[in-house]
């Protein structure tokens, strides 16, 4: 099943009186998760969805101001702490107090805490790990003392089988420089490597990517995305998770508007929001429209300083939830607030972009394709007051007989896998090349899901058509008229 996605043109031959539109996540109040005990900043919530239990955790790492009665030294110490949820969206804190706890454990609901431990996170589920006992795994930065009485930092990965028990990986992963959270991990099937998005040094805010097949060998930082000419003046990019998503890779990218007054080593001051990026391959990223995906809430909410989404997830109805930490005040500004929050939002299945009519009637054609037979068409359309149709043409963009406009069943509604159909459609498909056309009237397209192929694609998918095409298609291919 291959699915065709509206970031761009990339698969378009043509489209007229059609436009592109950015999606809105939409917040989900009742979500709200609470916790007074992190300090001003909620820092990189994980929710996944426990596969034995059924159930949905959520772990976030939380600053908690540690007095003299828990420490020598006073100090703010991150920890890692757990809530869960039937649904996702209604949270409860258990109680994972055990005897001999007291008194280092900060929190009741608490699973990780490392007196070394300066920074980490998002934590990463892995679905599908190389060992055995790490399903749960975190880039984390540990603060040591060096022989000449110096702050020394290292990178090392922190892995746990259930979330509650945690272990530390004694190698070092990063020795090419040095860096703050965050580090989000994502799986590439397609280059079977995890990489992780982060940034090249603590005061060099641009996304750098680092790969590695094991956990034990790592590629040197290669650049992502940095700021550039259409950005508002100073923006930072501070982080961005990234999530793979129907043979694509989906990003959120962390912009942090900088202070033009502050001077320093680096800028620890302003609002942070996320803008939405997109990937063909996992390795070359491409910028949206530069408006705000998920947006910071009014000044004076939860969020309405910094939002920090690191989680998505999809719902039983294939739904996306976004979760995201969030703070009342702008970055590394009242931090003495204990309060924070994981905000949630929703947006539609595959509600990344879509494309829309601009004034009634819009038509658009893809790029050719293999029609195999049964097509097994289906589309993600919103049309309450409109409708919408679909044509199967050949090659030059001819309807193919029983498939035209004309004689596909018109839909009203809103589906996200409605299934065209045509009156005159006795007969198989046996164009082995083709294309699909979209009229929207009043409507609205998210995705198209069929079993095809495209006949043309990008070079950095390392595309070998013996392995991925039909015979019909190799065969078109070789006799056929040139695309």
């Amino acid at each position: 099943m291959t699915t065709l996605l509206l970031f761009d043109d990339w698969w378009l031959e043509s489209h007229h009186n059609i436009e592109r539109k950015l999606g809105k996540p939409q917040p989900v109040p009742e979500a709200t998760l609470l916790d007074s005990l992190t300090k001003g900043i909620y820092n990189f919530p994980t929710v996944y969805r426990d596969p034995i239990t059924g159930k949905w955790c959520a772990l976030y790492q939380g600053v908690v101001g540690v007095t003299e009665e828990l420490a020598s030294t006073p100090a703010d110490v991150p920890v890692l702490m757990l809530a869960e949820s039937d649904d996702g969206l209604r949270w409860k804190k258990p109680n994972l107090t055990q005897p001999g706890d007291t008194p280092a454990r900060l929190a009741p609901n608490q699973v990780l805490k490392h007196d070394d431990i300066y920074d980490r996170g998002p934590v990463y589920f892995d679905p599908h790990p190389l060992e055995e006992g790490q399903r749960l795994k975190a880039m984390s930065l540990y603060e040591s003392q060096g022989a000449d009485g110096k702050r020394v930092f290292t990178q090392r990965l922190t892995y746990s089988a259930d979330g509650i028990h945690w272990n530390v990986e004694d190698h070092v992963w990063n020795n090419h420089y040095c860096s703050d959270s965050p580090y989000p991990i994502f799986w590439n099937e397609r280059r079977g490597v995890y990489s992780i998005m982060t940034r090249p040094q603590q005061a060099e805010r641009r996304i750098v990517r680092i790969d590695t097949e094991d956990f034990r060998k790592y590629s040197g930082p290669h650049n992502v995305l940095s700021p550039d000419p259409l950005d508002p003046p100073l923006v930072q990019f501070y982080g961005m998770p990234t999530f793979p998503y129907e043979g694509m890779f989906v990003g959120l990218l962390w912009l942090m508007y900088g202070d033009p007054l502050e001077i320093g080593l680096l800028k620890r001051n302003g609002p942070i929001d996320a803008q939405l990026t997109y990937s063909y391959d996992g390795i070359a990223f491409n910028r949206t429209y530069r408006t705000p995906f998920i947006e910071r809430n009014p000044r004076g909410e939860e969020g309405g300083g910094c939002i920090y989404p690191t989680a998505m997830v999809a719902d039983d109805k294939g739904d996306l939830l976004f979760y995201s930490g969030s703070s009342y005040g702008e970055h590394y500004k009242d931090t003495d607030q204990l309060s924070a929050a994981l905000l949630v939002h929703k947006l539609r299945r595959d509600g990344f972009m879509h494309v829309e009519s601009v004034s009634h009637v819009g038509r658009l054609m893809t790029r050719c394709l293999s029609l195999s037979d049964p097509l097994d068409l289906k589309l993600n359309v919103r049309a309450p007051y409109g409708w919408v149709r679909v044509q199967l043409s050949d090659v030059n963009g001819q309807a193919l007989p029983g498939y035209a406009f004309d004689e596909c069943r018109a839909f009203r509604g809103d589906e996200y896998l409605w299934e065209p159909e045509w009156n005159g459609a006795t007969e198989a498909i046996t164009e082995p090349v083709g294309r699909i056309e979209v009229e929207l009237t009043n409507a609205e397209l998210y995705a198209i899901r069929g079993n095809f192929e495209w006949m043309s694609m990008p070079q950095t998918r390392n595309f070998r058509p013996d392995e991925t095409q039909t015979d019909a298609v190799k065969a078109w291919r070789k006799g056929g008229p040139g695309l």
